[in-house]
């Protein structure tokens, strides 16, 4: 059986969630043990209840993987399994992390990850500190993650775009559908430098109870979170906390004490929950990052000789940076073992350089 039917069905056993599922994985040591060991072998398993034993509905769970592993490939989505090298490295190391993550798009998390959020009725102010501070981000190369919903999750995703930088929206449902439905056209452009994310299989809609849930992989993806305008409760407020809970910096805008969007923000700041911030300055200085040099325009000689293939991946890494061979491979649609030949012919004419973690670049 497809070992991906296997890490679905784990991400949707009745009534486990992320942490006790990988306990159960960590105790029974195969994804398949998983689905065919005995259920009295898991009465043992410290944390993990007689009641949900009985109740872990194995088969039907796999039956619906199967169904899900359709679905993905038909429409091209990628699965991210949270034991994979390609899982998100700041995702993984947060242990109520999901099981599973789809993504469409062309999604690469491991960059250099803000994520900016706020409430669905931003003011003009907001959006405008939005604007300006996405703009200024440019020179460091920042991939922007937020939560496609209203107001500054738009406005951020919106300003990544027009910038030219990359832009995650994470869901709060399946990916055969879309909340709001009035962000669908917005979604569609992110993926052409960027892309949506869920930990949901398709058929999930967007409950309540889910929205804090993909909080906590905006919070989990990001070094930081911007807080731009909050009331003292709401998802950004889930988030500013998790990210806290995450050890990740959090920065928020300081706004008027009577405001009830600013009240949020304030109190951040105020429990020394947040760095106050102004601009993009007081963020790069706390992170403690430089701009990004441009790559060396490389000698057109030497392009010149290069086959089909390998200008394909050259230009591949001229616009989207450091990769491994799983994400050319997704982005160019060749295979991966081609791709390794490819990159050892790039390394010997001195056009690619390999870096720690089997990823590349082009060479300086």
């Amino acid at each position: 059986m497809d070992e991906r039917i296997y890490q679905i069905a784990l991400s949707i056993l009745n009534g486990l969630g992320p942490t006790t599922a990988k306990t159960l994985l960590e105790a029974i040591g195969s994804l398949e043990g998983i689905f065919k060991e005995k259920e009295s072998n898991f009465r043992h398993i410290h944390g993990l209840r007689s009641d949900l034993v009985q109740d872990l509905r194995r088969e039907e769970c796999l039956i619906r993987a199967e169904q899900e592993l359709e679905f993905i490939e038909k429409h091209n989505i990628q699965l991210y399994f949270y034991k994979d090298p390609n899982y998100p490295k700041n995702l993984k190391q947060c242990t109520d992390a999901p099981i599973v993550l789809f993504t469409m798009g062309h999604v690469y998390f491991n960059q250099r990850n803000i994520s900016i959020v706020g409430t669905r009725k931003s003011s003009s102010y907001g959006k405008k500190m939005v604007d300006q501070l996405v703009k200024d981000f440019v020179p460091y190369e920042v991939q922007v993650i937020s939560g496609l919903a209203h107001g500054i999750d738009k406005a951020a995703h919106e300003a990544a775009i027009r910038n030219n930088l990359p832009t995650i929206g994470v869901l709060g449902h399946g990916l055969d559908t879309m909340y709001p439905a009035a962000h669908r056209a917005l979604a569609k452009q992110m993926m052409e430098n960027g892309g949506i994310v869920t930990e949901f299989i398709s058929g999930t809609i967007g409950e309540p109870t889910n929205f804090p849930k993909r909080n906590r992989i905006v919070a989990g993806l990001s070094e930081a979170t911007i807080v731009v305008e909050s009331s003292e409760s709401g998802g950004s407020m889930i988030t500013a906390n998790l990210a806290n809970d995450y050890n990740r910096e959090v920065f928020a805008f300081p706004g008027n004490a009577d405001k009830e969007f600013s009240s949020g923000c304030n109190n951040l700041i105020k429990r020394d929950k947040a760095h106050l911030i102004t601009d993009v300055d007081d963020v790069i200085q706390v992170m403690n990052w430089e701009e990004k040099e441009k790559s060396e325009v490389i000698d057109i000689n030497i392009l010149e000789d290069l086959d089909p293939e390998e200008s394909k991946l050259v230009n591949v890494f001229k616009s989207k940076g450091e990769l491994n061979v799983d994400a050319l491979a997704f982005e160019t649609k060749l295979d991966s073992s081609n791709i390794s030949v490819l990159l050892f012919n790039l390394e010997l004419k001195g056009l690619v350089t390999s870096l720690p973690g089997k990823r590349y670049k082009l060479a300086q």
